[in-house]
């Protein structure tokens, strides 16, 4: 038997990723949005530093330093919320803080239903939004938030639990 590589942590033997979905990009623009007026200011501190007091120059720094710290903490965790669809079954790893992640999953036998929701102007200007998974065994939904072409994901999960069955 060929010894396969496993993509993530709990991926069972006889499993096969058929896809991996991230969130789409424009759900991190509010980080972005956040940390650029910060960066800017920082930069311009730090620009006219000659003719700035040290106090002010250290600020600059520490604004610097707080807004780039800021942006890469959020696009950590916005990397880290990863959906996955295998042969077998349907993983939400929810990344919720650094140090705080959800996982819930459902064996593609006891997805009962499948819906993909697209709301709001943003939602269909750059087509995402949110696929919802019923299933029989969980009694709770598992959601792919702010998923990038929800239409096409619930279609790729629909073919899959076709062929599992």
């Amino acid at each position: 038997m060929k010894n396969k590589k496993k993509l993530f942590r709990g991926q069972r033997d006889d499993e096969e990723v058929i896809k991996v979905f991230h969130k789409h990009w424009i759900s991190f623009i509010r980080p972005v949005a956040i940390f650029f007026p910060f960066f800017i200011i920082s930069v311009v501190i730090l620009y006219y530093q000659g003719e700035l007091g040290t106090g002010l120059l250290l600020f600059g720094y520490v604004i610097f330093l707080a807004s780039l710290s800021y942006l890469l903490y959020n696009f950590v965790i916005w990397w880290w919320d990863v959906y996955i669809l295998t042969n077998r079954r349907v993983i939400d790893f929810d990344q919720k803080t650094l140090f705080h992640r959800v996982v819930s999953e459902a064996d593609l036998d006891n997805i009962q239903d499948t819906t993909y929701e697209i709301k709001g102007l943003w939602q269909t200007v750059f087509n995402y939004g949110t696929v919802n998974i019923l299933t029989a065994s969980s009694g709770q939904n598992i959601r792919f938030l702010d998923v990038a072409s929800p239409e096409h994901v619930q279609h790729v999960i629909i073919s899959a639990k076709d062929k599992s069955i």
